[in-house]
This record gives structure tokens, sequence and C-alpha cells, in this order.
């Protein structure tokens, strides 16, 4: 029972401890879901702030003219020393700003966090800086883009316009096709190939700046050059990042900080949930708690009656009385009532093994008894062995070989092991063979049914046998077959309803005074249905006080 009973609770707890672990899981989840949804909506809002911001510093050499955004939250954007440069709100102190910005806006520094895209050099590719071409330059290097795409390289090279952030045209030439040798296409190509003065002024400006960088850090000489998308390459990424910094700087507005508040002033971020993990463990603590009462409880009332089966059967092992008062309707209660069931059948057995083993040693008492005495009085010389007190002994050493074989046909029958051996057999020709025996038998049909030939004519004897026994001499016992079923009846005393569930049980007889005159050892019905049985056939008993007994067997088809 303890064992039972220490595997409740332990399953107990861990279903408690499952399940506040899965809700802390799930509550942690949702609130973290929570979460990052708020600030993904704040992040994105910021992001479209900050772009829009960048463009501006982009387009503007100052930030006079600037707007902010308007939405749910106050934006204010300042210089890096924090002098106020545009604010959504209105009264803010400078020394209230939060110590950290929420952002810096600065075109040549991108911020990777917000613009997910930026170049590696972090420069915004849209600043076109002293590379700025004019109108008429654009016009002219777009009117040679049209002449060599359309008229020089052919119809295979037609492309959508692509310029660089100050406007000159990129060409892609294919040079597997040869351009025509004109001179509208040689100039074109010429133009388009070669940088104006201003880009050129640039170029060599931003080549000095790079090579100062070089320089300056000891490291060799190097120089830049322009790549096929007119974009400055050089061996020294950082170098060259600082000199386009350095040339692009008076072309854009200053860096600013934004700063994204609430209405108060007070930095708006992510709100850090942190659990209470003292009142999650009390919390856990009174589940668990209430848990194990409610599971101590629960088991107590199960294993009670458990507890009481086993003293039953303790009982039963000692031969005293095993039934048990349990009115459950659950699984334990069937158990009970199947243990009730099992002791009184082991009762019954009991008692039906002591009268057994009563009634064999009654049947074996008489003729050995008669046996003794003749011998004795033999040995005695006070009688003689003669024809007919030798065919007495006879008579009653047949009575106890009967006796033997009837319960080793029994034993076999009990051990599953009489063996048959079926074939056809011709109901009409053993009725005759009875007839002959018994003269009185009137005997009627016939058929050929499947059976072991040796073991039906035990059957059918045994109860033609008992059924002359108790029929009187003006009665009559008849035997006859429908061809489905066997039947024996007779016309004689009969037997009573509370006899009549007994007939089949070994050594039961209707004379309790157990004389030979009015029957045998009673185990000729018992014989009977061991072998009906063996035969996987049934046999059926219908009596009636003063009127006579019918006893009915069915074989299974062939």
């Amino acid at each position: 029972m303890h064992s039972v009973l220490a595997r409740l609770l332990a399953a107990s707890v861990l279903v408690a401890i499952c399940s506040i672990t899965a809700t802390a899981w799930l509550a942690a989840q949702s609130t973290s879901t929570s979460i990052k949804q708020e600030l993904g909506n704040a992040l994105a809002g910021d992001a479209a702030t900050y772009r829009t911001l960048v463009t501006f510093a982009v387009e503007h050499r100052d930030w006079n003219g600037v707007t902010l955004p308007p939405g749910n939250r106050r934006l204010i954007l300042t210089t890096p020393d924090r002098k106020v440069i545009s604010d959504t709100g209105t009264n803010l102190d400078p020394g209230q700003l939060p110590a950290v910005p929420s952002a810096v806006i600065n075109p040549l520094e991108l911020d990777l966090a917000q613009a997910q895209d930026a170049p590696a050099d972090r420069i915004d590719p849209r600043i076109a800086g002293p590379f700025q071409l004019t109108e008429r330059e654009k016009g002219s290097l777009k009117q040679d883009w049209e002449l060599y795409t359309r008229r020089c390289i052919g119809p295979a090279a037609l492309e959508e316009l692509k310029t660089t952030s100050w406007g000159r045209p990129i060409v892609n030439v294919d040079r597997t096709q040869p351009a025509p040798a004109t001179d509208d296409c040689l100039a074109a190509e010429k133009r388009l190939s070669t940088l104006t003065l201003g880009e050129s002024a640039a170029f060599n400006d931003l080549k000095l700046r790079y090579q100062d960088c070089v320089r300056q850090r000891g490291l060799p000489f190097d120089s830049i050059k322009m790549n096929a998308s007119w974009q400055p390459v050089g061996s020294n990424a950082d170098c060259l990042a600082t000199a386009r910094r350095a040339q692009l700087q008076p072309y854009v507005a200053p860096a600013a900080l934004l700063f994204v508040t609430d209405a108060a002033g007070r930095t708006t971020q992510a709100t850090v949930v942190k659990f209470d993990v003292g009142r999650i463990v009390l919390v856990a603590a009174i589940v668990l708690v209430l848990t194990v009462g409610v599971s101590v409880v629960v088991a107590l009332r199960m294993t009670r009656p458990l507890r009481t089966l086993t003293a039953a059967a303790e009982r039963m092992q000692h031969g005293a009385d095993a039934q048990v008062d349990i009115r459950s309707r659950s699984e334990i209660g069937q158990l009970a009532r199947a243990f009730n069931d099992m002791a009184a059948h082991r009762a019954r057995t009991d008692a039906q093994r002591k009268a057994m083993t009563s009634d064999i040693s009654h049947e074996l008492r008489n003729p050995l008894g008669t046996i003794r005495s003749w011998l004795e009085g033999a040995r005695d010389g006070m009688v003689e062995l003669d024809r007919t007190t030798l065919t007495a002994l006879l008579d009653e050493a047949l009575v106890l070989q009967h006796l033997v074989d009837d319960l080793q046909d029994l034993a076999l029958a009990d051990a599953g092991e009489l063996r048959l051996h079926p074939s056809q057999v011709d109901l009409r020709e053993m009725f005759d063979q009875l007839v002959a025996a018994h003269p009185s038998l009137v005997a009627e049909g016939g058929g050929v049914v499947t059976a072991d030939p040796v073991r039906l004519r035990q059957i059918l004897t045994n109860l033609v046998t008992n059924a002359l026994r108790y029929t009187p001499s003006d009665g009559t016992v008849r035997l006859w077959t429908d061809g489905e079923r066997i039947t024996v009846s007779d016309t004689g005393s009969g037997i009573s309803a509370e006899d009549l569930p007994h007939v089949f049980d070994r050594f039961w007889r209707a004379d309790r005074s157990r004389t030979r005159d009015t029957g045998g050892s009673g185990l000729g019905l018992a014989i009977v249905h061991a072998l009906v049985s063996a035969h996987n056939g049934t046999i059926t008993v219908e009596s009636t006080v003063g009127r006579g007994t019918t006893f009915t067997i069915t074989l299974p088809a062939r």
C-alpha cells in the first residue's frame, strides 16, 4: 500500500510541477511576445523617423526648416551639445533630456540598427558632394548615353538609364560586340568614360585626402581609382571612408541627436519585465501543498479498500471467512466483487474437496472391509474359500476397480489429457447393442455421429444404467435420437428441484444413505458430463418428482 501511495503522490507532484512550469513558460512567452510586438512597432516608427531625418540631412547643409513627423511620442532633435533644433512638444528643459539619445542623425555615419541596408563605409550613397554635375552636364551626358546605346552598340544593349548619385550615366558596354568606329560613336564613348572638369577636381581632392591618411598611418604609398560604377576604390577602406567623410562633410547637415520621449520627457523604451521569483516560488509551494493534500486524501480513499482486500486475503490463507464489504461501483468495487466470488468459489471447492475425500473413503471402506473380513475368516479357518466366497471377493474387487477407473477418467478429464479417437458411429448399431445388454430398454431412431465409439458407449451405458436403477419394473426407459440430439428418459422416481443442480457433482446420489441397493458410487453422471464436454458437446437434464427424468446430449456437427 505504501508503494501505491508513494507512486500516487509522486505522480501528483510531478503533474503539479509540470503544470506550474508550463503555465509560467506560457505566461513568459505571451508577455515576451507582447513586448516584442510593442517594441517592433516602436522600432518601426523610429526607423521611419530616422530615414526621414537622414534624407533631410542629405539634401540640406543645415537643419533650418526641418520638421519632425507627429505621433504618439515626443520627438526632440538637438545638436551634439544638446541645443534644441526642433521639438514636437513645448517647455522642455534641455537638462531633462535622457543621458543617451535614441539615435544619431548623421548621413556620413549611418546607424546600422536603423539603416540595415547601409553600405560598408556607412556613408549614405545619395550624397553627391563636389562630384555633383550641372544640369547642362547632365543633359549632355544623357544625349551621349542615348547616342551610344541606341546607335553605336545596337538594340541588344538597350537598357534603363542608370546614373550615379551626382547624375553621371553608368554604361555597361558589351565588349564582345565591337562598336562602329564612327566619329560620333568614338566621341560619345570618350565623353562617357572621361570625368568632367568638376568631377576630376573632386576626384583629385579625394585622392589627396586618401594619400594623406595613408601617409599619416605609416602605410605604403597607395592611390585610388574609379571603378565601372564610378565609385572610388582603394586598398585601405578605412582611409577611403575617412577621406570621403572629410570631403562630403560641407555638403550635408551636421550630425544631430534624436530623442524619443513621452510627454514628460522620459525615454520611451521597452519595459523589461522582471518576474518576482519569490512570489512564483510561494505560489508554486501553495499549489504543491494543495496537490499533495488532495492526493493524500484520494490515495487513502483508494488504498483503504486495497488494505481491506489484503486483510481478507490473509484471512483466506488461514481458512477464515474472506468476504469483504465494499460497495463501491468503481474498478476497486469490481475487484472486491470478483474477490468475493473467488473466495466463495474457493470455499465451495474446499467443501467439495473435503466431501470428495470423505466420499472416496466411504466408497473404498465398504469393499475393502468386506474383502478383509472374508480373508481374516479364511485365515482363522472360520470361512472356507469355496467358489461362492471367491466370487463374492471378486465382486468386491471389481467394485474397487470400477471406482479407480472412474476416478482416473475424471482425473484425465480435469487435466485435459483425456484422449478421444473420433470416428463415424452408427447410432442404430450402438442402440441395438445396448438393448441386447438391457432388454427392458426401448431404443428408437438412428443415424451417424462423429464421436469416440468407446466413450460414447460409456456415456450411454452410464445414463441407461442409472435410469434403470431408479425406474420401477413396470416403468419405461427410452433411448432415442432425432439426428441432432440423443435422449435418455425414464418414468422413474425423478429428482427434486433442489437436487437437480447437483446431479453432475462427483459422489452425489439422490439416496443420502449410500446403499448399494439404491445407487452406485456417485461418479457415473460426473463422468458422463466430463466425456460429453471432452467431445465439445452439452448435456442437459429435466426431471419431475414421481414422473421421471430426461437427459439430452447434443454433439457438435460433423
